[in-house]
């Protein structure tokens, strides 16, 4: 991995540092001082220089200890703390595991060097062999040709709530920078956790995505994808849905009236098809859980959370009732069977209700919420 984004945790150098200004670009009527390397990727790309990267070589102790500060200073805990709920009370990962902690593990072995937007430097680990340094190097220019073309800082900043937009640009990104550093070659090794997957999914999923914009326009429509706007992870896993401009649908926010006056929303989030794929991969096999995901219109996610007790509803709503009705029972074997907590899956139409209780909870009550959110 040469730079990765994890859903709701890791955008290594994806937002502005508070303290920076922006570097102006420099005139289009100037000759830029690039170095070799730069300007090679620049002629792949077809974009423009407009400034030099200088690279900083650092241990690989030391980069990652700069990409936790920059998630410490950009990313609030209680988001950390929102995604890691989510993810255990589905029975994703354990419940000591330490959400925060596995990914950066997983950064520590994969990682092969960040851009970062910021201060427009290329930071890259000075354990990497001689090939692998210029293949990063090469990917990171790429990185760096994004921003002085479409602002970085700006399109990947942290949004609260939006892990979907945020997993899409990510993908694109990501899959831009591949398709120009290593076209024609296959991306991804099976990763086997859900952590692997997730850090895995924008270099598979996004490179994918670009080569289906090349093939209809050449770099000029991937161009456009990052100046067109809104972007989902539906559109970069179906790319005629981004060609036909179809967007995501908005799902009511859960109430959570039933779980009582001692409960207050902590968290809440648009997951996305992307990462409804990866939690299902999670408990069914890869097909089963691309199919099921398949025909996704929108999802809103909510924890709520008491003194002593936490609780998730999931409402995630497909195009039409066939899909959702044949999603219903791979949804169902993945979550209603979950040995983390208590969990319900109902469908109602389109829409798909998936709430989860710590164990021990009255069975009752998932009866109770399911009909305050869906109204019957």
């Amino acid at each position: 991995m040469r730079r990765a984004i994890v859903l709701a945790l890791v955008s290594c150098g994806a937002a502005a540092h508070p303290e920076s200004m922006p570097v102006p670009p420099i005139a289009h009527d100037a000759k830029p001082v690039v170095n070799a390397l730069l300007a090679r990727m620049a002629r792949v790309r077809e974009l423009e220089a407009l400034r030099d990267v200088p690279t900083v070589v650092m241990s690989r102790n030391e980069l990652i200890a700069r990409l936790e500060a920059h998630i410490a200073r950009e990313v609030p805990k209680d988001e950390i703390a929102g995604e890691e709920t989510f993810l255990k009370l589905l029975g994703v990962i354990a419940q000591d595991q330490s959400y925060e902690r596995t990914v950066y593990d997983s950064l520590r072995e994969s990682t092969g060097g960040m851009y970062e937007p910021f201060d427009g430097k290329m930071y890259l680990p000075d354990d990497l062999a001689d090939d692998v340094a210029r293949e990063t190097r090469e990917h990171e220019s790429v990185h760096a040709l994004q921003d002085q073309h479409f602002n970085l800082a700006a399109l990947e900043k942290y949004v609260p709530g939006a892990s979907d937009w945020m997993l899409a640009r990510s993908c694109l990104a990501e899959g831009d920078a591949t398709s120009a550093t290593h076209e024609g070659e296959e991306i991804g090794a099976n990763p086997s956790t859900y952590v692997e997957r997730e850090i895995s999914a924008p270099y598979v999923t996004g490179t994918a995505f670009v080569r289906a914009l090349r093939e209809r326009g050449g770099w000029r429509e991937v161009d456009r994808a990052w100046t067109r706007g809104a972007l989902t992870t539906e559109q970069v896993l179906h790319p005629e849905k981004w060609f036909a401009a179809e967007v995501a649908e908005t799902v009511p926010t859960p109430s959570f009236v039933s779980l009582g006056s001692d409960f207050a929303r902590a968290w809440i989030d648009v997951r996305g098809e992307l990462a409804l794929r990866l939690v299902l991969e999670s408990a069914v096999p890869a097909r089963a859980a691309g199919d099921a995901a398949s025909g996704w219109a929108g999802d809103t996610a909510m924890v709520a959370r008491s003194p002593n007790r936490v609780a998730l509803a999931w409402r995630i709503r497909w195009d039409d009732e066939a899909h959702a009705r044949a999603a219903e029972p791979t949804l169902s074997m993945a979550f209603a069977t979950s040995r983390s907590c208590m969990a319900s899956v109902t469908r109602d139409g389109r829409d798909v209700l998936v709430l989860a209780l710590p164990e021990r909870s009255d069975c009752t009550l998932l009866g109770r919420w399911s009909k305050e959110i869906l109204g019957r």
